[in-house]
């Protein structure tokens, strides 16, 4: 009973404490593109992007073994799914709360665009320039948006970090899950036994 307790409290403690995936992307300057995810405040760490080549490509290897034709529900299915409103009301409601769960901190953001044409460039650049303004102006951090007349071009260089608590977003998923909206849709539109 005491071991039970135990258990229970330590997987709780865990659930609750943040998750964090930090990102970097930057094609501007250098090729680098790490994604690295942190738990327990930092004191554990792994870096998912970019792995061991050799162990992505058994992944790749099994994953092409195994693969089946799977026979789908058919597209009649999924549109009377769709066309529950109920069902679709919910499944709306759930993915907000869920990105209203997500945490999101970015270092900085620079973006680099040239099209073909500099006037094509200009015209882009006459539309999303005065958005680097605006965001510079809301945000202490680094933003800015340039454009590349010279050259035809798309660079980006992001440092950020997204921050999930994996026991809210469970419990998220199990309320949505266990609704009767969703249980009534999977049993009578799903499994066609009502």
């Amino acid at each position: 009973m005491l071991t039970a307790a135990v258990v229970l409290f330590i997987l709780f403690f865990l659930l609750i404490l943040p998750i964090e995936v930090e990102f970097n992307y930057n094609n501007l300057n250098a090729d680098e593109k790490t994604v690295r995810l942190r738990a327990l405040f930092g004191l554990l760490s792994k870096t998912v992007y970019p792995s061991d080549k050799s162990e992505s490509h058994k992944r790749k290897e099994k994953a092409e073994v195994k693969k089946e034709k799977k026979s789908g529900s058919g597209p009649s299915k999924i549109i009377s799914v769709l066309r529950n409103g109920k069902f679709l009301r919910k499944t709306v409601h759930t993915f907000k709360k869920l990105l209203f769960s997500i945490k999101p901190e970015l270092k900085h953001f620079h973006i680099k665009l040239g099209l073909n044409d500099p006037a094509d460039t200009g015209i882009i650049w006459g539309l999303i320039g005065p958005l680097s303004g605006v965001l510079y102006g809301f945000s202490e951090k680094e933003v800015v948006i340039e454009p590349d007349f010279l050259d035809q071009s798309l660079g980006l260089n992001a440092e950020g970090s997204i921050s999930i608590v994996p026991l809210e977003i469970l419990l998220i998923l199990l309320c949505y899950l266990l609704s009767t909206t969703v249980i009534k849709t999977y049993w009578l539109d799903i499994r066609g036994t009502g």
